[in-house]
């Protein structure tokens, strides 16, 4: 008699079924922090960008409608931000606006 031990068909589809069951809970899980952590970012970037754009405005006289650009307030950032394009999230960059009127992506 011959002793051989194999995994029977059942257990098998049993183990699918469950690594199936766990796939179809983590997958959106994981995408939805995916896009939390793109929200994120692009909040405090803008924040990042606003305060910048205050703190010029008020060291240069600026009122409210006063046109930005990126050569202004760049000194005001943080010194990881080299650039405009720095601020990139997920392929879509910043748009800076004028003061009074909040960045935007």
């Amino acid at each position: 008699m011959k002793n051989k031990r194999a995994f029977t068909l059942m257990e098998i589809l049993m183990v699918v079924t469950i690594i199936g069951l766990i796939a179809a809970i983590g997958v959106p899980v994981f995408l939805n922090a995916i896009q939390n952590s793109y929200t994120h970012a692009q909040n405090v970037n803008i924040a990042g960008v606003e305060a910048a754009k205050e703190q010029w405005a008020l060291e240069n006289n600026k009122t409210n409608g006063t046109s930005v650009v990126w050569s202004n307030i760049s000194s005001y950032m943080s010194s990881s931000v080299t650039n405009l394009s720095s601020l990139t999230v997920n392929g879509t960059t910043i748009t800076i606006n004028k003061i009074g009127t909040p960045a935007t992506y």
